[in-house]
Order: structure tokens, then sequence, then C-alpha cells
């Protein structure tokens, strides 16, 4: 019996093995946290652009039931739904879920109305006067209440992110959504 084994006899790791597995473990951590990071931007892209769809679903039917058209209006920091008020001028509508959205950085929309980009309008609460057309507030797509509405599509998208998502609507109020790629 002995009572020091031979370091012959002696099992373990050595230093070099103990090594690689930590420069694989940190690799791992790494690819993990880049897909948590890329993840993270996804799911509040994907929020955002199912926001958007639901909302125009609302306000088509909401033109519907109370019989009015309801715009809809891009700014540079967000978009707005529009009715006509008293005066006849296009307001905000921001009654209850149709109140203005922000898209807060990095999110912005690209807006497309018959084929065509719309470049997003100033951000302005309403018209001052009614002889003052440089503060009118115009919409960019109108929704009928008879379910049409303006050809459009919008593309959610966020800075220097590849993937983005299409929200698009035919002439008789059809909405489409889907996740795309700039790749």
């Amino acid at each position: 019996m002995r009572l020091y084994p031979d370091r012959s006899d002696a099992s373990g790791f050595t230093l070099i093995e103990i090594l690689i597995v930590m420069v694989i473990v940190g690799i791992l951590a790494t690819l993990v946290t880049l897909k948590i990071g890329n993840r993270a931007v996804d799911d509040r892209l994907q929020t955002e652009a199912e926001r958007f769809e639901q909302l125009v679903k609302l306000a088509q039917d909401e033109s519907q039931v109370k019989g009015i058209p309801i715009g809809l209006r891009f700014t540079t920091s967000g978009y707005q739904f529009l009715a006509i008020n008293d005066k006849g001028q296009w307001a905000e509508y921001g009654q209850g879920a149709l109140r203005p959205r922000p898209l807060i950085a990095p999110f912005y929309a690209e807006v497309q109305v018959d084929g065509r980009s719309v470049a997003p309008a100033q951000d302005q609460q309403s018209a001052t006067s009614i002889n003052d057309q440089s503060q009118k507030i115009l919409p960019q797509i109108l929704l009928l209440p008879g379910g049409e509405s303006s050809a459009f599509a919008v593309d959610v998208k966020a800075q220097n992110y590849l993937s983005y998502f299409h929200v698009e609507s035919d002439a008789l109020g059809r909405i489409q959504f889907e996740r795309r790629s700039l790749q």
C-alpha cells in the first residue's frame, strides 16, 4: 500500500487543455451575446411593425363604423392619425389607441403611396389659421368609410439592421404583413 501515488498514475487536465476549453467557452459566450443583442432589436422592430399594422386595421374599422375618412400622416418623429374637424380641416384624431405614435431611434419608416416614395412631413400639432397653407396638416394616406384606402406600403426599419417589416395595403384596404431582408 502506497501512501503517495506516483505522478504517472495521477489523472487530471493539463494547463493547455484548460486554456483551450476556456477559449472555446469564451467564443461561444461571445456568439450567444451577439445573437441576444440582435434578438432584442429584432423583437422591438417586429413589435413596432405589428403595432402599426393593427392600428391601421383599427383605423379602417373606426372609419367604417363612424362613417368618416381617417388620414394617416408620417412625420420626422413618428406617425399620426387625422380626421376632419368641425372647421373642415384635417386635425389630429388623437382618440384612444389612434393617438400619435413616435418612432424612436433606431427605428424609422419608409413610406410609399401609389408606388411613389413619400418624404416624412414636418412635425406640427394643428393648423393655426385657415388661410395659412404652410401650416395645414394633410394626410399622406386615406382610409375611407367604404373600406377603401390609398394604396400604400410602409417599411418599418432599424438603422444598420438588415431585416425589416413590410406593411402593404391595396386600394381595397387589404393589408399584408411580411418580414423582408436587405440582402
